[in-house]
């Protein structure tokens, strides 16, 4: 099996990036590199290839050629499975749909992981969601998450990218569910994980979340057209 990074190795190193679908060239990323620790947002328009993007940077769509690299770990030389447990123990992933189970509470939803883990780890995941949503704000009362605010939401669904102690956050559009006072304090959660040693990549349209990261890559049918700072 292919060795695995350390957490603090996991700098981002792409080659001759393609992904396609039924002859369909949907992406074509000749070279990216993104250090640990950075911020990055990823903007186009709908159809540009971002949600692509993301998907094979977490090894959740394997590429139809080229390399991902995160530290020494090559994605595409992973199996199924191996890929799993990459995104297990290095990402965390934030979705615009939350994908919350509707019949949990937050700490349960947060803790998630846990029932897919080994016992041993099991006690520090279930830990570390409740550790992050007080640190969201958020106070597991035993109320089903199906009663919560599209914020609060949010908030339970980043506190459960986080509880395995990811150092890889993956974001697609993560404020566009929410109003602005919301969105608002979920990107200032945001802004705080790349000083923690965390790299965050953040498809956005919101020009607030874009204006606090570092780095700017904009996406048009499929290529990345401008790589600038944020």
């Amino acid at each position: 099996m292919p060795a695995t990074s350390a957490p603090d190795d996991l700098g981002l190193r792409v080659e001759g990036l393609e992904i396609r679908h039924g002859g369909r060239l949907l992406l074509s990323v000749p070279e990216l590199t993104i250090a640990p620790g950075s911020s990055v947002a990823v903007r186009g328009a709908s159809g540009a290839g971002k949600s692509t993007l993301l998907h094979a940077l977490s090894g959740l769509l394997p590429p139809t050629a080229g390399q991902v690299i995160w530290g020494a770990t090559d994605l595409g030389k992973l199996g199924e499975a191996a890929r799993r447990r990459f995104r297990r123990d290095h990402v965390g992933l934030i979705f615009q749909d939350f994908l919350l189970f509707e019949e949990l509470t937050a700490a349960g939803n947060a803790g998630l992981a846990a029932g897919f883990a080994p016992s041993r780890d099991r006690p520090a995941l279930r830990r570390r969601g409740r550790d992050w949503l007080a640190r969201l704000g958020l106070r597991d009362t035993g109320r089903r998450v199906d009663s919560f605010s599209g914020g609060e939401r949010q908030r339970v669904a980043v506190a459960r990218a986080l509880a395995n102690d990811a150092r890889l956050v993956l974001a697609d559009e993560p404020t566009a569910s929410l109003d602005r006072a919301a969105a608002d304090r979920l990107i200032a959660d945001l802004a705080l994980l790349p000083a923690e040693g965390r790299t965050l990549i953040a498809v956005t349209h919101d020009a607030a979340l874009i204006a606090r990261l570092d780095r700017v890559l904009t996406l048009a049918e499929g290529r990345i057209v401008e790589d600038s700072d944020g």
